[in-house]
């Protein structure tokens, strides 16, 4: 017999594990929920008297609870899958598995922005969003979220729909590195982005991982998508916006802004809108088919140049679901999911730089699940695109702003004061994966005293990415000033003549004597007539036209056994993968357990072993056969004429080598106590991870003279450990669902081989990183990205609370705490590298090659509320209209997306409104 907090923690697990439906692990009849058994730690069993399957009344809603607690002596060890119709909102219930689940009902009820599935992941413990989450240019986007787990990069995050995985290998690595890439296209971390409104739940692990689940090394986030359920068709559609003239701004001033020497920012002026539509029909006995879509516009200013131009998004999310029951097998579901994107925007501070972003993907999945006597099947294939195309003006331009290039941003006295134009050229990429998967899940046996729950499955991925640059693009460097007879050799775009608005001997004839340039008076003079000063490029960095067709094929199998013995459940559990790209055969390690303390299944001690290994194969291989950039030079003749481009034989981009590598892993240990009391399920988790075989550089690059190019070679050097704490707590009371977790990191550190020097780093590597008293050091990115700490941020607090009030009325209410952490952030400042002599002996003390700047910020701690009002009033019998009203930082906090002592734009408190219409 169970105690009265176990009743009630039963309760609440029964709700929240039934509202989630174990959709990997469901199949059907009497064993659709065994291995749910092991991963709840918890055996229930309701009979069909407590609630029917089809039971949708409110009749039927309101006897749940007690139906179940009246059913109590009937529980014995399996459960039975149900349909649960209930109120609680909750995260997380006392399991194995490090998982938090967020249903429809919770999807629904968090107060949402751009409607994103990613932007709710920041209201899990572990879990953070990029630190551009709250940049005022962000209220215009639409895209994903970055979503780092446990510490980790964001593209180490597996990201699977309907159990597929549809991470972006299109190197991920760089989304959001700077708004616009010379040599690639900024994606994001996944292949498409996904809309709220097409999902009905969305799960993520972030430790004790199933063994099902590979290619990642931080954590897992598996969205499910909606389908047709009800023998009655239903319909809604909805409306959504937001504008910028709604929305507060808080915007900060640098000191010598204030004292007038640089323009006041400008609040941004944006628009966005969003139309969803949802249609489920049934198609007779056996078949359901479901409709569901999503269209986001956005319209964004940016300022450039110091005037605003208006940028523009759109996104779509079109589902197809139809789902055959109980005819032959016992399911059959295709799913079919267009996800475009399109994206017109600019290279800010740059003329002439507007450029067009084709990106999204298609995937089609079809999948089959069905119980035989001894075992089920659960099968799926699948075949996702995912395109990110560029359109742009085809070479870039650094002139110095000087007479008749004098658009740029800043002083024209200052050294690297530019004036920017053009694009970096067109590109094009494409990713296309095959998925084939099949997993066995045997039936309960018994054994030496102990029962066991076998799961195998086999996993096929054949992953392949073409990349094509149509034709050479210069990105022009070093403008050369100050040759008053430049001879442009008949160079129309990259070099300047003087230019006047008179000829000299008119101006020498209206100053009644030869042009002296000690003469103040004639200096004056001489510039009031200059229309264009002369200058000329003298670097120029050449990416060549090129075709990439490559792919990378993964094997995977995974074995999970969980062992029933007396108040222990084991899941021993590993999965082998070998790719054909590294050749590796890695072996990983899923074991976890849990004992329920002194026999009381309310009570859960969990612990865990386990290895995730890393993936992201294509980029490496496109770097491989990547074609890298070239550096060319000309100089001009002693009469000022200038020479043909000569390519600087030392000087060009890296060919990477991938050979001899291990596959790059984390390993962690997992602690963790999950208690069920009358008050709600508590969890206090500790992990830790150890990131092993981290790529790194090695040594310099080799040159080779055969080719011009330099080869660098990659080792297994880096290393790197990070340890949190996790605390949980969800409740239902009555009407009101509350939530509250907080993570907390505990140590980080990272270490690799020895810091790369610069004078052995390529020039495209280059940076300067600026200290707090604004001196500046001249290093690597290499070296940055191992002391950069944009995830680590040590304390995290959540909060949800979420109430129906009436069948027609919803509100709930969300909080944010992150603590104050540092962080080294990319400013629009550039200055003259030292290394510039190392590209030819040539070099004269008048060309210069920028690099950035990056500067060190304390970023103090921020406090955020959020928001949503929902009303549902019914008009008529089964037709009912949605208002809706979210808040976004409801007490107009400062987000300190604007780093302390900078210039820029924050968002203040925010409005989005929603209309709608639902037939039921």
């Amino acid at each position: 017999m169970l105690n009265k907090a176990a009743q009630n923690g039963l309760l609440l697990s029964l709700v929240a594990l039934n509202s989630a439906a174990f959709a990997q692990e469901q199949s059907v009849g009497t064993r659709s929920a065994i291995s749910a058994t092991s991963d709840a730690n918890t055996s229930i069993k309701t009979t069909s008297s407590c609630v029917s399957k089809d039971a949708v009344s409110r009749e039927a809603r309101d006897d749940l609870n007690a139906c179940v607690l009246q059913s109590k002596e009937e529980m014995v060890t399996k459960i039975e899958k149900i349909e649960v119709f209930g109120q609680y909102i909750g995260l997380q219930v006392p399991e194995v598995e490090g998982r938090f689940y967020l249903d429809r009902q919770l999807i629904d009820a968090a107060p949402r922005t751009g409607g994103d599935f990613t932007e709710l992941l920041e209201l899990l413990p572990g879990i953070e969003l990029g630190s551009e989450r709250y940049d005022a240019d962000e209220q215009g986007e639409i895209g994903a979220q970055r979503v780092s787990i446990m510490g980790a990069q964001p593209w180490q995050t597996g990201f699977f729909i309907n159990g597929v995985n549809f991470n972006s290998r299109q190197d991920p690595e760089t989304y959001r590195d700077n708004d616009v890439l010379v040599n690639d296209i900024e994606g994001t971390t996944q292949a498409f982005n996904i809309n709220q409104h097409i999902l009905e739940s969305i799960t993520v692990y972030t430790n004790n991982i199933p063994a099902r689940y590979g290619s990642f090394s931080g954590g897992v986030v598996d969205v499910e998508t909606r389908e047709a359920r009800s023998d009655k068709a239903s319909f809604s559609t909805s409306f959504r916006t937001s504008q910028s003239e709604w929305n507060n701004y808080h915007v900060f001033l640098e000191e010598d802004v204030i004292e007038g020497d640089t323009d006041e920012p400008v609040e941004p002026q944006f628009k966005k809108e969003a139309l969803n539509i949802n249609a489920e029909i049934p198609l007779g006995e056996h078949y359901g088919l479901l409709i569901s879509g999503n269209y986001t516009t956005s319209e964004i200013t940016k300022l450039s140049l110091n005037q605003p131009v208006l940028t523009e998004r759109e996104n779509t999310n079109l589902l197809v679901s139809l789902t055959q029951r109980n005819l032959g097998v016992d399911k059959v579901k295709l799913t079919f999911n267009y996800s475009p994107y399109e994206s017109h925007d600019i290279v800010t501070n740059a003329l002439d730089s507007e450029f067009t972003i084709k990106g999204g993907g298609t995937n089609a999945t079809l999948s089959l699940q069905h119980a035989f006597q001894h075992f089920s099947v659960d099968s799926r294939a699948s075949y996702t695109t995912s395109d990110n195309s560029r359109r742009a003006n085809p070479h870039f331009y650094k002139w110095a702003k000087a007479t008749g290039r004098a658009w740029g941003i800043g002083d024209p006295t200052e050294e690297t004061s530019i004036s920017q134009q053009g694009g970096y050229g067109d590109l094009d990429k494409k990713q296309q994966n095959i998925n084939l998967e099949t997993t066995l899940r045997f039936d309960t046996f018994s054994a030496l005293g102990t029962s066991h729950n076998i799961e195998w499955g086999v996993q096929f991925q054949d992953e392949n990415l073409t990349r094509e640059r149509f034709y050479d693009t210069y990105i022009y460097e070093s403008a050369v000033t100050g040759v008053s007879n430049l001879d442009c050799n008949g160079a129309l775009f990259d070099c300047v003549e003087l230019e006047t608005s008179i000829s000299i001997e008119e101006l020498e004839a209206q100053l009644g004597a030869p042009l002296d340039f000690s003469n103040p008076n004639h200096i004056l003079a001489y510039s009031d007539i200059v229309t264009a000063s002369p200058q000329y490029f003298s670097i120029r960095a050449v990416y060549p036209e090129e075709y990439l067709d490559v792919g990378v094929q993964v094997l995977s199998t995974y074995l999970t056994d969980t062992i029933e013995v007396g108040n222990f459940n084991l899941n021993l559990g590993v999965r082998v993968d070998y790719d054909d790209f590294l050749k590796n055969v890695n072996i990983a390690p899923r074991l976890s357990g849990g004992y329920q303390l002194f026999g009381e299944t309310d009570t859960l001690l969990t612990f865990g072993i386990n290895r995730y290994y890393d993936a992201n194969l294509l980029t490496y291989k496109v770097k491989e056969q990547q074609t890298p950039f070239i550096y060319q030079r000309r100089a001009i003749s002693t009469n000022g004429a200038l020479q043909e481009w000569q390519n600087l034989s030392a000087a060009s981009d890296t060919r990477y080598i991938y050979n001899d590598l291990d596959t790059p892993f984390n390993d962690e240990i997992a602690l963790g106590w999950k208690q069920a009391t009358a008050l709600g399920n508590f969890s206090v988790e500790y992990t830790k991870r150890w990131q092993r075989d981290q790529l790194l550089r090695t040594g310099s690059p080799d040159y080779n003279p055969e080719d011009g190019f330099y080869y660098q070679s990659q080792s297994n050097n880096g290393k790197g450990q990070n340890s949190r704490v996790s605390l949980s707590w969800a409740a239902l009371f009555d009407i009101h669902s509350l939530s509250f977790n907080t993570s907390y990191i505990l140590s980080e550190s990272y270490s690799g081989s020895e810091e790369e020097d610069i004078e052995d780093a390529l020039l495209s590597d280059l940076i300067f990183l600026k200290d707090g008293d604004g001196a500046l050091k001249e290093t690597t990115l290499s070296n940055l990205n191992i002391i950069e700490s944009e995830f680590s941020r040590p304390l995290s607090i959540n909060f949800i609370w979420a109430t129906n009030w009436s069948e027609q009325l919803a509100t709930s209410v969300t909080g944010t705490f992150r603590t104050s952490y540092e962080d080294y952030t990319l400013t629009e400042d550039v200055s003259p590298t030292s290394q510039l002599g190392r590209l030819s002996s040539q070099i004269s003390a008048e060309e210069t090659f920028n690099i950035p700047i990056y500067a060190r910020v304390d970023y103090p701690s921020r406090l955020l509320f959020n928001a949503s009002f929902k009303y549902s009033p019914m008009v008529f019998e089964d037709n009912a209209l949605q208002f809706r009203l979210d808040l976004q930082n409801i007490f107009d906090q400062r987000t300190y997306a604007v780093a302390p002592g900078n210039s820029g734009i924050e968002i203040g408190r925010s409005v989005w409104l929603e209309v709608g219409y639902e037939w039921r």
